[in-house]
């Protein structure tokens, strides 16, 4: 069973309007978020695991992936220590069965108080092209002091900040000015190509294609924890929103 194939049965329901023809995924070059490195978290539980989806990734025309695992503290208590040595076992797995495609180390961080922490003292945070990849809870709203302050220490450090999946966090789905308000920050944004297939929902999905109609957006990523994301990448080949981040997305000059 195809990619496109096995996405629609995993979910029947999504939206179908304004469908365009598959776009060519090689204009965005590179996965900016993904859970490649097998077993540090909550995504590729293994090796074979994690090349089935870079052979995905490969097949719809992608040069390479950032591999973003979650760094949490008590649940994902991940740094460069404990994430090199898988990392570099998956590199030299995919440098032979693709010789081209480039891996690159980076991380997903929880905001908190830790992370803020952390850039002060100037640890040595995972930030391939200086780019700096943060999530916040699904269940409720960061406090804004906090994340204020973690954007103005990132910034101040040299790093840009990428806020992840911007459109999965409900609590601002009818106050998307705090999106408005964040990306004249100098905030990033990156959205799910799950969220853009239909994957979580028509709201989730809408909200996705407000913000790359707004020009907030600069990312699009798989968020790929397993090979269904991959079958989403796949689907969102022909959302119009896809074709429209094309023109302006920020994937390349990460390696």
């Amino acid at each position: 069973m195809g990619l496109l194939s096995r996405w629609f049965r995993a979910v029947p329901g999504q939206a179908k309007s304004r469908d365009l023809e598959p776009i060519d995924l090689s204009t965005f070059r590179y996965d900016f978020h993904s859970h490649l490195v097998p077993g540090v978290d909550d995504g590729a539980p293994d090796l074979d695991s994690a090349i089935e989806m870079i052979d995905g990734l490969v097949s719809l025309g992608y040069e390479g992936a950032v591999t973003t695992p979650h760094v949490m503290v008590g649940t994902y208590p991940n740094d460069r220590s404990t994430l090199t040595p898988p990392f570099e076992m998956l590199q030299a797995a995919v440098s032979e069965r693709h010789p081209n495609f480039k891996l690159a180390l980076g991380a997903e961080y929880f905001l908190d108080a830790s992370i803020l922490s952390d850039l002060r003292n100037g640890a040595d945070l995972l930030a391939p092209g200086g780019r700096l990849l943060f999530e916040l809870a699904f269940g409720a709203p960061p406090e804004e002091g906090l994340l204020k302050e973690f954007v103005f220490e990132a910034q101040v450090r040299g790093f840009q900040p990428v806020l992840a999946h911007i459109e999965r966090y409900s609590y601002w789905h009818g106050e998307l000015h705090r999106l408005k308000k964040l990306a004249e920050l100098g905030v990033w944004f990156q959205v799910n190509a799950a969220s853009l297939a239909g994957a979580y929902g028509r709201e989730i999905q809408q909200v996705a294609e407000t913000c790359i109609d707004s020009g907030w957006v600069h990312l699009l990523g798989t968020d790929a924890h397993g090979i269904r994301h991959i079958d989403a990448l796949a689907v969102s080949r022909v959302k119009a929103a896809v074709h429209r981040l094309a023109k302006t997305a920020r994937n390349s000059k990460l390696f």
